[in-house]
């Protein structure tokens, strides 16, 4: 059910004066009765449209940019573009690290009810998808890389096609058997990743083969460990598709220890093109994802939102591309 002020002012007794007074922040209502009402405002859901809700809030000229996980080196581009373009906007960033953590996600959106910043932008978040779009019509907010609803303003890639060009160009490079470490398979993101693959080996006429396939979480000792248990699987994979570099660079590290010779023996690729992906022995070719660029992006959607600008919700995508280095052969034939 959806409540109005009245509706609310006939729940607590007080007066639709009153009930605006509190939600605006105004002075003229006594410490204790504000804590009453906002409690009982609290418990019912209400939700406040989004004109209103500016009027009442005092703006803070901060933005909450949460992410999942501060160690993964894929948020540092993409929180530097954030705070390059929130800074020429005149807006500071407050960065929430909410650790794979549900509980704590649900601490910063209740926060976010005391006026900690003026809007959210959040990437990989744990929440189901209904509850970003609950908290979406609470407090204007921008979703980054994953993809949860129309209803959501989300700055993304295509993950299905780069998945499928990433796959295609394994195959063009000499590799048949070619595995594939996922990223959590909770997130979309990562089901459009297997996906692109899956179906790029049905076309180019190579079977899907489940014991190719393994479950990560994009983390580095998960790429090692998975590598292992795939390069025991016989026959061996000549490739192992990596959903991102950190995977990927644990991977050519099982290989190695393994005596597999990379890239002859078998190819690694992973996905994002953070920096460590070209510092590694060998250089990981991977998929460059425009992480700069789309932090910018969606820091600029928000800040056009805070202005009362009329922004279309769905989809805005970025390109991505391949970039070739040494964990594959042949990447002068793919051109």
């Amino acid at each position: 059910m959806k409540y109005t002020i009245k509706d609310i002012a006939k729940i607590t007794g007080y007066s639709v004066a009153t009930i605006s007074r509190v939600l605006s922040g105004k002075e003229g209502v006594s410490e204790e009765k504000r804590k009453e009402i906002l409690k009982i405002i609290d418990q019912l859901g209400y939700i406040p449209n989004q004109s209103a809700r500016r009027l009442r809030s005092k703006e803070t000229k901060n933005i909450l940019v949460m992410i999942p996980d501060i160690e993964n080196y894929f948020y540092n581009k993409l929180i530097k573009g954030i705070e390059t373009e929130a800074r020429e906007k005149g807006y500071n960033i407050i960065l929430g690290d909410f650790s794979d953590s549900q509980e704590i996600e649900e601490e910063y959106y209740r926060m976010m009810k005391g006026q900690l910043a003026d809007g959210i932008l959040i990437v990989g978040s744990m929440s189901q998808p209904q509850r970003i779009v609950e908290i979406s019509r609470q407090f204007p907010m921008v979703v980054i890389s994953d993809y949860f609803s129309d209803e959501l303003i989300t700055v993304c890639i295509d993950n299905f096609k780069a998945a499928y060009d990433a796959t295609v160009f394994l195959y063009k490079c000499g590799y048949r058997k070619i595995a594939k470490i996922t990223g959590k398979i909770g997130a979309i993101l990562s089901q459009d990743r297997l996906r692109g693959y899956k179906m790029a080996l049905e076309n180019l006429g190579l079977d899907v083969d489940e014991r190719y396939i393994k479950y990560g979480d994009f983390k580095y000792e998960t790429g090692y460990k998975l590598a292992k248990e795939l390069l025991s699987v016989k026959p061996f994979p000549d490739a192992i598709f990596c959903s991102n570099d950190e995977m990927a660079i644990g991977a050519c590290d099982a290989a190695k220890e393994l005596g597999f010779s990379i890239p002859d023996h078998l190819g690694i690729m992973g996905f994002d093109n953070i920096e460590l992906s070209s510092m590694v022995t060998p250089k990981i070719t991977t998929v460059h994802q425009p992480r700069y660029e789309m932090g910018k992006l969606a820091a600029q959607l928000l800040i056009n939102i805070l202005s009362e600008e009329e922004i279309s919700k769905g989809k805005y995508i970025l390109d991505t591309s391949i970039i070739p280095r040494e964990s594959t052969r042949n990447t002068n034939m793919t051109k």
